[in-house]
């Protein structure tokens, strides 16, 4: 059976009303009694952390981050400029996409303490706070607000990637990164990352076509199936809670 379309605008607004959608850490939706429809510009808490950021985020790894490259230093950086503008201060970005340097320039005159900025790592480097350091120096910061482990698909995900954990757990009790998770692009790695304690953020993919969603087979590019993944994401909201 063929998947069925809907719109932008009708994935935003149903992702808001499942608590933050695109991002789904547990974003715990703010209450306020002038405000009943939340928007995707709202500012949430980000799961147990206690960060806040926009419930929306603006990505920078269309096609492996070819497209915002493609823009070139000026026409991203009015990009950036303008969904600041609308109250989008979530920026996800990664070492893959390439558009670290991008990022830099784009967030020059920007309050800082306003913007959530994510990256990821993939592998495991020999020496991930020394990466950590280059990812700070090419972004133009003093931390980043969430480092994730980039890709993971297999069950032991956590067991493979243990000296980057470790690593990223000490940077963040130094504060050079104030949050971190994991990227999931399999069903055995999201499934795994629901169980531990050690994930803040965990960006699962979810999208309006249904493309590329996780499935049980432990390759990032195996398909789309996501008849297992309201259940797994049901567990990480009791789980988060």
């Amino acid at each position: 059976m063929p998947t069925k379309q809907i719109t932008r605008r009708q994935f935003i607004q149903g992702a808001a009303a499942l608590a933050g959608g695109l991002l789904l850490s547990s974003c715990a939706l703010q209450k306020s009694a002038k405000v009943s429809k939340p928007t995707a510009v709202d500012q949430v808490t980000l799961g147990r952390t206690g960060l806040k950021l926009s419930r929306l985020g603006i990505g920078t790894g269309t096609r492996g981050g070819s497209v915002q490259r493609a823009l070139g230093s000026d026409g991203f950086n009015r990009l950036i400029k303008h969904a600041y503008d609308q109250g989008i201060t979530y920026i996800d970005t990664a070492e893959n996409y390439k558009t670290h340097a991008l990022v830099h320039d784009a967030i020059k005159g920007l309050p800082r303490e306003k913007l959530f900025i994510q990256s990821k790592m993939p592998g495991v480097p020999e020496k991930p706070l020394e990466v950590l350091d280059r990812y700070r120096s090419e972004l133009g910061v003093e931390y980043i607000d969430s480092l994730l482990v980039h890709c993971a698909v297999r069950a032991d995900w956590d067991e493979e990637c243990k000296r980057l954990l470790d690593a990223l757990e000490e940077a963040k009790v130094k504060k050079i990164i104030r949050a971190h998770g994991v990227s999931c692009h399999a069903l055995p790695a999201l499934a795994k990352a629901a169980q531990l304690d050690w994930v803040d953020v965990n960006l699962v993919r979810v999208n309006p076509q249904g493309l590329h969603l996780d499935t049980p087979a432990e390759r990032w590019d195996a398909g789309s199936d996501a008849s297992n993944v309201p259940a797994v994401l049901e567990q990480l909201a009791v789980m988060r809670k």
